[in-house]
């Protein structure tokens, strides 16, 4: 918004949850490089300092940004965290994904990080069964991440699941109508009262 960055220079991050009551999703970092970048990102001139107003990728200070992140100067005690990225969709499409190679499981860990840092409406994580997910909003967003993963972010080979898609389903209100369930071995009945389910994507 305002203020000029300097390499060097000390500064505080807020998290997506920080707020001036709980200040734990907050931390100092040091500027280690700026850089103005060029030609679509492909080309970056390293500069001393950045006033406002101007994109400009910035070195050492990802440690614990997640999707987004304020910074402010290291004095300021009044400023509060940006409003997280809103969208209007939801990333419902997954596909499980394995390094070519076992061995190049840590590399392909790091690359899902930056993933997830890189790509606002992309999430990763890690299923009880081990798996490893990707989830996106389309096949096309998914492929763009998945050629990023083999040649940008991890530079190995991968293997994937076809894709999948997440079908949730919501209460919708109380029924008076009872029902009867029965257990496995047939001798005892229970009733209890049954909830329709508004089934549909989510």
């Amino acid at each position: 918004m305002q203020g000029t960055l300097h390499e060097d220079q000390e500064i505080k991050v807020l998290g997506e949850n920080y707020s001036p009551l709980d200040k734990e999703d907050m931390y100092v970092a040091k500027v280690e490089k700026l850089f103005m970048m060029q030609n679509g990102g492909r080309h970056r001139i390293e500069v001393n300092k950045v006033a406002a107003g101007n994109w400009i990728g910035i070195q050492g200070v990802d440690r614990g940004i997640i999707k987004t992140a304020t910074l402010v100067a290291i004095d300021d005690e009044e400023t509060t965290a940006f409003k997280p990225l809103d969208f209007n969709c939801e990333s419902v499409i997954k596909i499980a994904c394995e390094p070519l190679n076992p061995s190049e499981l840590p590399k392909m860990l790091e690359g899902l990080r930056k993933i997830n840092k890189s790509y606002p409406m992309c999430t990763t994580k890690v299923e009880e069964s081990g798996e490893h997910l990707i989830m996106g909003s389309g096949e096309l967003y998914l492929d763009q991440i998945l050629q990023d993963m083999r040649v940008l972010y991890a530079e190995v080979e991968i293997k994937v699941s076809e894709p999948f898609i997440a079908i949730n389903e919501s209460v919708g209100e109380a029924s008076a109508v009872r029902s009867f369930g029965e257990t496995p071995n047939r001798k005892n009945l229970i009733s209890m009262t049954s909830e329709p389910m508004d089934k549909g994507l989510c």
